[in-house]
């Protein structure tokens, strides 16, 4: 590797405290660059050399910056650091949404040759739709995928009581994000970026969304963000536009649905047992197939059984689904029709009579005087 030994005596000078060692190396590096003809990644590294602020490395200026910053009345972080790996974590989305993710980690990872020709990047993404699709979850795969920590931004930490406070905050928490390798992620991004002309929305918090697209605009191409909402509605128009990238992540698909039948049911379930679950799950979101599976397999393992079947299943999923309807505490007629009407190939005479524990003639008796 070119360069290896110039890089590796930086890391030592940095590692030992040693400022001059650091400066002298880098500025050899840029030498070495200009002589190769790769004149803009030298001057680069000299415009970095000349705009450092600190004659000095000191042991506490080095602890400091991984040291999360706290609101200084409440004392609470303003955020939490996580580490994530590919092996604990799975997203499951459309693949045009894949599409886009992958689109913006290949401009992250090439980040350096894309800077090196004068070609910016703007390394942010803002993730919005209803609760509970994967939002979370997708911010902490990119995470994995680029082997960073992830930030996260704590809405109780960051909104202060006191006037001024969490525009403050946030400032803080988007210096300590650019001085470290990280990505920072705005979780519950409508808290803070409100529209302004909100009425029902004190000053204060109106020069909030000021204060935060400063901060947005402060971090340039070196700090990767991610911000995600469940209100996107709510989010002020000039927050859309600092965004490079925007996915918004929908209810799965049935083709989704049944990956995450699979995935959440692991070996207590089979293909066909999939296959029948995805369409009569529809409306459900990723967050509600979790805990329908969860719930199914805890009551088989205090079965003492070994798999879930359709049957088995189906009333946590029915449950759930019903619950959603505008009328959850409808009659035994009601839930009947509306599980028919889900998929009347599914819920058969015979099975929604099993489900409800009600005789076949009495399901007939109902879905007729209803019109089936």
């Amino acid at each position: 590797m070119d360069y290896l030994l110039e890089i590796l005596r930086i890391l030592d000078g940095a590692l030992s405290l040693n400022n001059k060692k650091v400066i002298s190396y880098a500025k050899l590096l840029a030498d070495k660059l200009d002589a190769k003809g790769e004149n803009k990644a030298a001057g680069r590294i000299r415009k970095a050399i000349d705009s450092t602020k600190t004659n000095q490395l000191t042991a506490s200026s080095i602890n400091e910056l991984s040291r999360i910053p706290v609101d200084t009345d409440s004392r609470m972080f303003l955020a939490d650091e996580e580490f994530y790996s590919l092996d604990k974590v799975n997203v499951f989305l459309e693949s045009h949404i894949i599409r886009l993710v992958e689109q913006f980690l290949s401009h992250l990872k090439a980040a350096d040759k894309l800077l090196a020709e004068g070609v910016g990047i703007t390394p942010s993404m803002l993730l919005y739709g209803p609760p509970g699709c994967g939002k979370t979850v997708l911010g902490h795969y990119i995470a994995a995928r680029l082997k960073l920590p992830l930030l996260t931004a704590r809405t109780d930490g960051l909104i202060s009581s006191y006037l001024g406070n969490t525009a403050k905050n946030l400032r803080v928490l988007f210096e300590h994000a650019t001085h470290r390798p990280c990505i920072l992620f705005l979780d519950e991004f409508d808290a803070v970026a409100k529209l302004r002309d909100d009425q029902h929305e004190l000053g204060e918090l109106k020069r909030v969304v000021v204060s935060l697209l400063q901060n947005i605009d402060a971090l340039g191409n070196n700090t990767i963000l991610l911000a995600a909402t469940n209100h996107e509605h709510l989010l002020d128009p000039a927050i859309w536009r600092r965004f490079a990238y925007k996915a918004h992540i929908k209810k799965p698909t049935a083709t989704v649905r049944r990956s995450l039948f699979e995935y959440f049911l692991g070996e207590f379930t089979s293909p066909d047992t999939c296959n029948l679950l995805a369409p009569v799950s529809e409306g459900l979101t990723g967050a509600d197939i979790r805990q329908i599976c969860e719930d199914s397999k805890r009551e088989a393992i205090l079965l003492n059984k070994h798999s879930v079947i359709f049957n088995n299943i189906i009333p946590n999923l029915l449950h759930l689904h019903l619950d959603k309807k505008e009328n959850s505490k409808s009659t035994i007629e009601d839930q009947i029709h509306k599980t028919r009407q889900i998929d009347p190939k599914v819920f058969t005479y015979r099975r929604l009579a099993k489900l409800f524990n009600v005789s076949v003639g009495k399901v007939h008796y109902i879905l007729n005087s209803k019109g089936e």
